[in-house]
C-alpha cells in the first residue's frame, strides 16, 4: 500500500472516529438537557396544578378543577392530566371519559406516597411519558392527588432532528476532512516520493540529481541532506573519472575502497618506473603538417595509456613525445616489476601494429625506445598550493630515464637489478655495461625480448 494511501486512511479513520465521538457526545448531552428541562417544566406545572387543585377539592369545585386541568393540558407535550380524591376516584381529567372512575395508572407505575414522585412510564399508543405525581395534603391530611404526564415524543423528535443535523454536519466535516486528508497526505508524500525517485536515480548512477527543498521541517532537512549526499557522490565520481585518466579504473576503485591505505604525502616506496619515447620524432614532426603530428601523438598516447592501465600502472606524466609510468604506487603491488615488463612488451607490440597500419596508409613508420628500472623512490605530492602533482623522484627514476635514452628503436632496456626481479618471467639478453649520465660506474644492461612460456 503506498504511503500516501496509508496516511489518507489513517487520517480519515481518526477524523471519522473523532467526529462520531463528538457528535454522539453532543447528542447525548442535548438529550439529557432536554430531559432535565422537561422535568423542571413538568414539575413546575404539577406543583402549580396541585396548589390550585387542593382548594378546589376541599370546596368540591369540580368546574374549577376541570378548568385547571384543561389549562395544563394545553401544553403540547402534556399527555394526560388528572386530579383524584383520596380514594383514587377521578375528579378532573384531560380525558373527560375518565371522570368518576378509579384512576387507571400506566403499567409499572409506583404507587404515590407522601412525597412528590417522578418516574418514566410506558403509555399505550404514546411511548414513554414522564409522570409527575403530587399528593394533595391539607393540614397533614391527604385529600387527593394530582398527576401530570409529559410525553417524551417531543424530546425524541428534538433529538431526531438534532441527529439529522449532526449527521449532515458530520458528513460535511468528513467530506472536508477527506479532501484535506488527501491534500495533506499528497503534500507529505510528494517529497518522500521525490526522495525515493532520487535515490533510485543515484542507485542507477545518476549523481546529477538535485531535489527541490520545499519546506523547513524534517522532510526539508532530509531532502537537503540527500542533495548534499548526491553532490558528494557527484564530486567523488568526478574525482574518480579525473583520476582514471592517470591510473587504471580498477586501481581507482581499489584506492576508493580504502583511501586510508594510500598515502599521497612523501614516503619511500619500492616501485618500477617506465619511460617510453618515440624515436626520430623531432625530424618527423618537422617534415609533417601540425595536424599529422597531433594525429600521430594522439594515436601514440592512446596506445600507451590503454596499455599502462591494462596492467594496473599509473600514468605519471606526458613528456612531449614520450610518457612516464609508475608501477607499485600509489597502490602497492608486490609484482610491480613483472607488470612493468609485461607493459613494456605490450607497448612495443602495439607500436609495431600501429606502425604497420601507418605504412599501409602511406605514412611514416613509428618506433619507440623503452627504459625500465626498479628500486626505491620518494613518492608523493610535489608542487605548490596552486599546482601539485603526484609523482616519484630518485636515482631509480633517473636511471630508468637514462636507459630509455640508450634504447634503440624497438628496444626495451632494463638494469641488472630490474632483470633479477623478473625471476625468469621474461626472456632477455645481456648487452654488457653501459656508461650512463650521472653514474660513475658503468651499468649492466639487459634487453627484454619476450615473455617466457610455460
Amino acid at each position: 500500500m503506498p504511503l500516501r494511501l496509508k496516511l489518507s486512511v489513517l487520517i480519515i479513520a481518526l477524523l471519522t472516529v473523532t467526529v462520531l465521538f463528538v457528535s454522539g457526545f453532543l447528542l447525548r448531552t442535548q438529550q439529557r438537557t432536554l430531559s432535565d428541562e422537561m422535568r423542571k417544566r413538568g414539575l413546575t406545572l404539577a406543583q402549580n396544578l396541585a396548589a390550585g387543585a387542593k382548594t378546589a377539592v376541599l370546596t368540591e369545585d369540580d368546574l374549577g378543577l376541570q378548568l385547571l386541568v384543561r389549562d395544563v393540558a394545553r401544553d403540547a407535550d402534556v399527555a394526560y392530566v388528572a386530579v383524584t380524591d383520596s380514594a383514587g376516584k377521578v375528579l378532573a381529567h384531560s380525558d373527560l371519559g375518565q371522570l368518576g372512575r378509579a384512576l387507571e395508572r400506566p403499567a409499572g407505575a409506583t404507587p404515590l406516597g407522601d412525597a412528590v414522585l417522578v418516574q418514566t412510564l410506558p403509555l399505550s399508543g404514546q411511548g414513554d411519558v414522564i409522570d409527575f405525581s403530587m399528593p394533595l395534603v391539607f393540614r397533614q391530611v391527604r385529600v387527593g392527588a394530582a398527576y401530570v404526564g409529559f410525553s417524551r415524543g417531543g424530546i425524541d423528535q428534538a433529538v431526531a432532528e438534532a441527529r439529522t443535523r449532526a449527521s449532515i454536519i458530520t458528513l460535511a466535516m468528513l467530506a472536508v476532512g477527506i479532501g484535506g486528508a488527501v491534500g495533506l497526505t499528497a503534500a507529505l508524500a510528494r517529497p518522500i516520493v521525490r526522495l525515493m525517485q532520487g535515490t533510485q536515480a543515484v542507485a542507477d548512477g545518476d549523481f546529477s540529481v538535485a531535489l527541490p527543498v520545499t519546506s523547513r521541517d524534517e522532510l526539508g532537512a532530509l531532502t537537503a541532506a540527500f542533495n548534499d549526499m548526491a553532490r558528494s557522490l557527484r564530486e567523488k565520481e568526478m574525482i574518480k573519472r579525473a583520476f582514471s585518466r592517470y591510473v587504471a579504473r580498477e586501481v581507482v576503485d581499489e584506492i576508493l575502497k580504502d583511501p586510508e591505505q594510500v598515502s599521497l604525502t612523501g614516503e619511500r616506496r619500492d616501485v618500477t618506473v617506465l619511460f617510453c619515447d618515440i624515436r626520430g620524432f623531432t625530424a618527423a614532426a618537422e617534415a609533417q603538417p601540425p595536424e599529422a603530428v597531433v594525429e600521430l601523438l594522439n594515436a601514440f598516447y592512446d596506445l600507451m595509456i590503454e596499455t599502462t592501465f591494462k596492467h594496473d600502472g599509473t600514468l605519471d606524466k606526458f613528456l612531449g613525445d614520450g610518457v612516464m609510468a609508475v608501477f607499485g604506487a600509489p597502490l602497492y603491488r608486490p609484482d610491480h616489476a613483472v607488470m612493468a615488463a609485461r607493459t613494456a612488451l605490450a607497448m612495443q607490440a602495439a607500436i609495431r601494429d600501429l606502425s604497420a597500419r601507418r605504412v599501409a596508409a602511406g605514412k611514416s613508420p613509428l618506433d619507440v625506445g623503452i627504459g625500465l628500472n626498479a628500486g626505491e623512490v620518494i613518492a608523493g605530492t610535489i608542487g605548490t598550493d596552486a599546482r601539485m602533482e603526484y609523482t616519484v623522484v630518485g636515482d631509480s627514476v633517473n636511471l630508468a630515464s637514462r636507459l630509455e635514452s640508450c634504447a634503440g628503436p624497438g628496444q626495451i632496456l632494463v638494469s641488472a637489478e630490474m632483470y633479477a626481479r623478473l625471476d625468469g618471467a621474461v626472456r632477455a639478453r645481456p648487452l654488457g655495461r653501459f656508461n650512463v649520465k650521472g653514474r660513475d660506474e658503468a651499468v649492466e644492461v639487459w634487453q627484454l625480448l619476450r615473455l617466457e612460456t610455460c
